[in-house]
């Protein structure tokens, strides 16, 4: 790896760090586990996988990483798109969900099947529509959810922040723009950063979980020993 790339390559890895650590901090802790959606866990832990994977193979033959892409976005948005049609709970908007996911599928499987190529590379109309779907069940989840106990309150608005950013960059069109020459960095840093963000709003998703789960121990202690 080129120098000039060291930062860059540096700040991704912060990022990968933080998702791992956030995976591990959820699955070590039991009592977390009993009261988070599955497919949450599964989300984590198929990200943290995917990453992984996409870094090594970015290490050992640079650039020939892009078709992890497709796997990131497409798992992303089938656990994500499963955990707010179970959120959600309207049986209107759940049906909705649901169609979307098809279609959207579909149409990314007439892409591939069409031009085989394009696994190889960015598939922007895949990360974009995605994307933008996700952060409208996010929006909506957010709303419906305002006057109530805050669960996944948080992670929504790190993946709403980490998704428009990332919908931005390829709105913009310019993938190769380069911000400071010496040391490299490019647009991909909002998206690093932004992503950064996302796991430290996961981070905070977890200590919600924790204190509530403090909180209800507190309260039983209390009835206990009003009991005495």
């Amino acid at each position: 790896m080129e120098n000039k790339y060291l930062f860059s390559f540096v700040i991704s890895l912060l990022g990968l760090f933080f998702l791992v650590f956030n995976t591990i901090l959820f699955l070590r802790n039991s009592q977390i586990k009993k009261q988070i959606s599955n497919v949450f866990l599964i989300y984590l832990v198929t990200l943290s996988i995917i990453e992984v994977a996409c870094h090594v193979i970015g290490i050992l033959k640079p650039n020939a990483n892009f078709f992890i892409s497709h796997f990131y976005f497409i798992f992303q948005f089938t656990f994500l798109s499963y955990l707010y049609h179970k959120l959600i709970g309207s049986n209107f908007i759940s049906k909705i969900i649901l169609f979307v996911y098809l279609i959207q599928m579909t149409i990314l499987v007439v892409m591939y099947i069409f031009d085989p190529s394009l696994f190889w590379r960015f598939n922007e109309y895949e990360i974009i529509a995605t994307s933008f779907i996700l952060v409208v069940y996010a929006f909506y989840f957010i709303y419906k959810e305002m006057d109530k106990v805050h669960y996944y309150y948080n992670f929504s608005i790190g993946l709403i922040l980490y998704l428009l950013c990332s919908v931005s960059i390829f709105l913009y069109g310019n993938l190769e723009l380069v911000l400071i020459e010496n040391p490299h960095i490019d647009i991909w840093i909002f998206n690093t950063v932004f992503y950064i963000i996302f796991q430290f709003m996961i981070y905070r998703e977890y200590a919600f979980f924790t204190s509530k789960l403090h909180k209800n121990d507190n309260e039983e202690d209390d009835v206990l020993l009003g009991d005495l």
